[in-house]
C-alpha cells in the first residue's frame, strides 16, 4: 500500500492518478544525448587523454538518468473524491492538498508542443489563489476526471441541502 492510499480518509477513494510527462525533463535529456555524443567521439577517436573525460561524463549521465528516472516516478497527482493531492520527492516527501470543495475552476494551458506530445499545464483556482501544475501527462483527461468528480460533489451537496429542508 503506497502513501497515498494510507493517507487516505474515512470514504475518500482514489478516483484518477496523473503524473509527470516525460517532456517535463526534455532540456536534461537533450543535455545527456549531446554528452553522450561527445564520450562516444572521444572513444571512437580512441584520444587516450579524453579518455578519463569520457568515463566520467558516461557516469553523470547514468546517474542523471536514474535521477530524472526517479524524480518522474515520485512526482504523482491523485484526485480522490475529496481532495487533489500532490505527492513530490525521492527522498524528503514534499505533499500539497486542494479540497475540492474550495475549487472554483480549472483551466489546461497547451502549447504546441504540448498539443503534439499530450502534456500541458493545469490550473486551478480556490478563491483568489491560482495552483499550477506543469508538465502534466494527459491533461484534457485530468481536466475531465477533476470536472466529473467536481459534478459528483455538487450533486451530493445539493442533494443534501434538499434533505436539510425537510
Amino acid at each position: 500500500m503506497g502513501f497515498i492510499e494510507q493517507n487516505l480518509t474515512n470514504n475518500e477513494k482514489i478516483v484518477h492518478k496523473g503524473h509527470l510527462h516525460w517532456f517535463a525533463y526534455a532540456s536534461g535529456l537533450a543535455l545527456i544525448a549531446v554528452l553522450w555524443a561527445v564520450a562516444m567521439v572521444i572513444i571512437a577517436f580512441n584520444v587516450p587523454e579524453f579518455w578519463v573525460f569520457a568515463v566520467v561524463t558516461l557516469l553523470a549521465l547514468l546517474i542523471g538518468y536514474i535521477y530524472v528516472w526517479l524524480v518522474s516516478k515520485n512526482t504523482e497527482y491523485y484526485i480522490t473524491n475529496k481532495r487533489l493531492i500532490v505527492k513530490k520527492g525521492i527522498v524528503q516527501r514534499n505533499t500539497s492538498e486542494i479540497r475540492l470543495v474550495k475549487c472554483e475552476g480549472v483551466m489546461v494551458e497547451q502549447s504546441i508542443l504540448g498539443r503534439m506530445f499530450n502534456y500541458g499545464t493545469i490550473k486551478i483556482t480556490t478563491g483568489e489563489v491560482v495552483n499550477t501544475y506543469q508538465f502534466i501527462a494527459s491533461p484534457i483527461r485530468f481536466r475531465t476526471k477533476l470536472n466529473e468528480t467536481l459534478d459528483q460533489l455538487d450533486v451530493s451537496k445539493t442533494a443534501e441541502d434538499q434533505d436539510d429542508k425537510y
